[in-house]
């Protein structure tokens, strides 16, 4: 009963239309989470030097940035596809 009436209270304070809003954003942000990891990974593909291993054995400064940066442009092209 008193999880009933705060059931039915959360929905009378809280807007459909501001539930339906947050359910689309969480949507577009996992494909936008999706599609920047797909592109790191095509990217770490086509490179011809292994990525993970400069990054995790070499600790290689010069790759990481490039990485952030690919990870960056490939995440500010996703959210504008997306907006």
């Amino acid at each position: 009963m008193l999880l009933q009436s705060l059931h039915l209270l959360a929905f009378t304070t809280f807007d459909k239309t501001a539930l339906i809003t947050l359910c689309w954003s969480l949507i577009y942000g996992l494909i936008g989470i999706i599609l920047t990891i797909a592109g790191y990974k095509i990217f770490d593909w086509i490179t011809p030097i292994d990525v993970e291993k400069e990054l995790g054995e070499k600790q290689n400064i010069a790759v990481a940035i490039v990485a952030a940066a690919v990870i960056i442009g490939i995440a500010l092209v996703v959210a504008a596809a997306i907006g």
